[in-house]
């Protein structure tokens, strides 16, 4: 069942022995989470860091009473209110299944525990913590700095299974602009994507009204 995530973290951890997996693995929870459901809420402390196993997930807040949403998140990443999750404060996103979704979860307790108990483990929490960081980072700096089309195209070569995977709504939302403009950006996109993909769904998109510089 854990196969995937111990390839995850002895990427992470060469050597990491198999005492330390083992208490890792015993404090995992596998959660089931339909398309739809909430998996953590924002403006709730946040006290799990999750690693999907199958599924892919949204991260949003609310801006004026409209969802805009931040990131996206496939199998075999962690996905959290990271800031949330280390500081104990309120989240300030939320983080939303899209797909129905197998995830393992660690609550902060537990996390705390692998790292009095096995301090090797504080690597791994480091690494992952500062890809958060970057994470976070890049994104801003590509709502400042880049124009919709090539926050667009950079989304789909860093993640090319948004193009077959998310709804063109939620990818509007992303971008900053109406679902109408993320149909042209995505027609006019279509070669440079094509060459990312073999095969593209030009599906129609929503009615939603979800602009926003956030």
């Amino acid at each position: 069942m854990y196969d995937t995530l111990s390839i995850f973290f002895h990427k992470l951890i060469p050597k990491l022995d198999d005492e330390t997996w083992n208490s890792f693995v015993s404090l995992q929870q596998v959660k089931h989470y339909k398309k739809g459901d909430i998996i953590s809420e924002e403006g709730k402390t946040n006290n799990i860091v999750s690693f999907i196993q199958k599924g892919a997930v949204m991260v949003y807040n609310h801006l004026d009473n409209k969802k805009c949403v931040y990131n996206f998140f496939f199998e075999n990443e962690y996905t959290g209110d990271y800031e949330s999750f280390l500081t104990r404060k309120p989240a300030l996103y939320g983080i939303e299944a899209i797909e129905d979704c197998i995830l393992f979860q660690l609550h902060y307790n537990g996390l705390q525990l692998m790292y009095e108990k096995h301090p090797v483990f504080e690597r791994a929490g480091r690494l992952i913590a500062e890809a958060q960081f970057l994470r976070l980072t890049t994104r801003n700096a590509s709502l400042l700095a880049e124009k919709p089309e090539e926050r667009y195209l950079n989304l789909i070569k860093a993640k090319p299974q948004v193009i077959q995977r998310i709804p063109q709504y939620h990818i509007a939302s992303y971008l900053g602009i109406t679902p109408e403009a993320s149909s042209r950006i995505r027609k006019r996109s279509f070669f440079p994507i094509h060459h990312i993909l073999p095969c593209t769904d030009q599906g129609s998109t929503s009615n939603s009204d979800c602009q926003r510089q956030c």
